[in-house]
């Protein structure tokens, strides 16, 4: 039986802030400057641990992660057997979330109507991953697996808890938006197209520094996270110079390089 508790306000953003960083052009403001400071607010408002099973619970999905990411990048290269593996153990780890807190759920998570099936639900995705890589087909296991980590990250939402991988969310989110200017770049010609391109990659860089600055120690002191993210925020600072010099192909080669940078954050920290 767990003891009565207050609801912390919730910390990290929801889709309407992320959206509300991308303005409109009738005339043109630097809303996108308003909406990271709402942000930044809910930084500092991010709930802390209403019990110590909370700790217990966060590990023990963190490690789970690891392997859906190990599991999620090796199939996206069409490592389909290692991809296996990784699910493997993404799914014995996941067991054991599921028998430890299924029926006694974190303080946090108590009132969650949606707990039991969301544990149950990502249980059913790890296995039909398995399901399909074992078959040797890696885009259907990937496709299976998707909504695992959506599924992660609106339980958090829905429950006031805001963690390094919620910020990393947001941050590839981001740069997926800037990564659509890969195939489709701006009219350089047209002032208003380039400063589109601008804002998306100031909002990108953004949530680059946030979420670096939000990491726990032991990742800021890791030095292969300084490199990700150095070369990140570099890359990501040369975009407004690039498109000032109108040069479309020194622009797709700094989102190449980003796109890279992205992945490998998450892989190896989101």
């Amino acid at each position: 039986m767990h003891q009565p508790k207050s609801r912390p306000a919730p910390g990290g953003v929801s889709k309407q802030e992320a959206a509300r960083t991308r303005t409109s052009r009738g005339r043109r403001r630097p809303g996108w400057i308003a909406a990271i400071c709402a942000v930044a607010l809910f930084a500092l408002t991010a709930p802390p641990a209403v019990s110590s099973d909370l700790g217990e619970f966060d590990g023990a999905v963190a490690a789970t992660y690891h392997h859906y990411r190990e599991a999620a990048f090796y199939l996206r290269t069409g490592n389909v057997g290692a991809g296996a593996i990784a699910l493997e153990q993404a799914i014995a780890g996941w067991r054991a979330v599921r028998e430890g807190f299924r029926d006694s759920p974190p303080d946090a998570y108590a009132d969650d109507a949606r707990w039991t099936a969301n544990l149950d639900s990502i249980a059913a995705d790890l296995d039909a991953g398995l399901a399909e890589a074992d078959k040797g087909d890696g885009p259907a296991a990937a496709k299976a697996l998707a909504p695992v980590r959506t599924t992660l990250g609106a339980l958090r939402r829905r429950n006031g808890q805001w963690r390094f991988s919620d910020c990393v969310d947001v941050m590839n989110a981001e740069m997926d938006r800037l990564w659509k200017y890969r195939k489709a770049p701006p009219d350089l010609a047209s002032v208003e197209a380039v400063d589109q391109a601008k804002e998306q990659a100031a909002i990108t860089l953004h949530w680059y520094q946030r979420c670096r600055a939000e990491a726990p120690a032991e990742l800021r002191d890791d030095m292969e996270f300084s490199r990700l993210f150095d070369g990140s925020t570099g890359s990501l600072k040369l975009i407004p110079e690039a498109l000032n010099e109108k040069n479309e192909m020194r622009f797709i080669n700094i989102l190449r390089e980003m796109r890279s940078f992205d992945r490998m954050i998450w892989l190896r920290f989101g």
